[in-house]
């Protein structure tokens, strides 16, 4: 269980305080604990809330930056996986997402700028669906260690080109 406090990671909603932990009543149903959460790198007042019972299965804590370290130089193990068929690609890198598994996510990442390049230089424009995944990605893994390693978003690029540029 989390505590009033602490900062969390959210799937959808990024980096969260944990505001409140508050027995709330929805649609007639019985009181329930719920975690209050306010996303910590939004500007707007919105809160976030989620069934203790739930949030304890979905939340996690953040990730240290010998965590990320650790995920970016795994990430240079992980298999080539690009997917030619822009339709297949999209559906499988979408399922990457959904996993949260970082490593894949750093290296998706990366095979999205590489193909992007190549686009670019043959004179196409880049493809729409691997533009939308690319910056649902980067928005994901960006909050987290840019929150993590107290860096703003163009700090903590540079820092992951440089980790996945140490010995290779």
């Amino acid at each position: 269980m989390f505590a009033i406090g602490d900062t969390v990671m959210h799937p959808s909603e990024g980096v969260c305080n944990v505001e409140n932990v508050t027995p709330m009543r929805f649609a007639g149903m019985p009181p329930r604990d719920y975690y209050v959460l306010k996303p910590a790198m939004e500007k707007a007042s919105n809160l976030v809330y989620m069934p203790v019972e739930r949030g304890d299965a979905v939340l996690r804590r953040l990730l240290s930056r010998r965590d990320i370290v650790e995920l970016i130089d795994r990430s240079k193990t992980v298999e080539n996986f690009f997917i030619e068929d822009s339709r297949m690609r999209k559906d499988a890198f979408q399922k990457i997402l959904s996993s949260c598994d970082y490593a894949r996510i750093i290296r998706m990442i990366v095979l999205l700028h590489e193909e992007r390049e190549r686009r670019v230089a043959s004179g196409r424009k880049p493809c729409a669906s691997d533009e939308a995944l690319l910056a649902q990605a980067e928005r994901l893994l960006h909050q987290e260690f840019s929150y993590v390693l107290h860096m703003n978003p163009e700090e903590t690029v540079a820092f992951i080109r440089e980790e996945l540029e140490k010995a290779e």
